[in-house]
């Protein structure tokens, strides 16, 4: 029988080479970006049509989405399976997983100022026509000439409702249910890596592993191009180190002042 577990968080926040670090440990799967999330969103909708509204026991449609994960990861061997999303934090994505499969879920979650996450979006884009330059085109977005590309790209990135916007409010979430999630800082993850997942495995209440913090590899796909995402997004380097620029180096006064407040250093 498996155990489900979930991890989490921000982008650009380690939470890639934290599911390779952990794939190192021979009795764990963790996931490339999961679509389970998703699919079970999708299944609640389906289960407001008019036809399911005439049932008046809907035990057995319960049942689609409380076996989904095993469905999922029936060909997957490994006793702990570590579902990576990272919009589980979400209050309606969390009260899934409290409804479908255990009525104590545990999640990791990776977090870092939201002055650095700018700042690494910034480095992998291209200087021109990136992925986020053609959204913001075909959603009509509104450009301020007054201000510079990286500026309008990290407006872009905190709009209201944007992936970012959306993950931050797993703020709430946490500190309603801190019995449920472990914090992982970025920097602690490069600076500290065993005591990080010795932190994570107490959390998990499995036994510890010792990792290999020089020879990281990738085992997990993700193909980022399909989703309309740079190439280089969930690239990982072999060997745990920060590269990170200074914001200051890479961001404007107009950026570092709008949103140093806003992050995680209240938790």
């Amino acid at each position: 029988m498996k155990s489900y577990y979930f991890l989490a968080g921000l982008p650009r926040t380690g939470n890639t080479v934290l599911s390779s670090i952990l794939n190192q440990n021979p009795i764990i799967h963790s996931s490339p970006l999961s679509p389970i999330n998703q699919i079970m969103l999708d299944y609640e909708q389906a289960f407001n049509n008019e036809h399911v509204k005439r049932l008046n026991d809907k035990t057995g449609l319960n049942n689609i989405i409380n076996k989904l994960l095993d469905n999922y990861y029936e060909d997957i061997k490994k006793p702990v399976i570590i579902d990576r999303q990272k919009s589980w934090g979400i209050l309606p994505n969390f009260n899934m997983i409290k409804n479908y499969v255990t009525p104590n879920p545990k999640i990791i979650f990776t977090t870092r100022p939201i002055i650095e996450i700018l700042t690494s979006f910034i480095n992998i884009m291209p200087k021109e026509n990136s992925s986020i330059d053609l959204e913001m085109i075909q959603i009509e977005w509104t450009y301020k000439n007054y201000l510079s590309l990286n500026d309008n790209r990290c407006d872009y990135l905190m709009r209201a409702g944007g992936q970012i916007d959306r993950l931050l409010t797993t703020i709430n979430t946490i500190q309603q249910n801190e019995e449920n999630f472990c914090l992982i800082k970025y920097d602690d993850t490069v600076n500290t890596p065993q005591e990080v997942m010795d932190k994570i495995y107490k959390f998990l209440e499995l036994p510890n592993y010792k990792h290999n913090f020089n020879n990281i590899e990738k085992v997990e796909v993700d193909n980022d191009v399909m989703a309309g995402l740079p190439p280089n997004m969930h690239e990982i380097r072999p060997q745990l180190k920060k590269i990170s620029q200074d914001p200051k180096e890479v961001l404007s006064e107009y950026v570092i002042n709008k949103y140093s407040n806003i992050g995680w250093e209240g938790l």
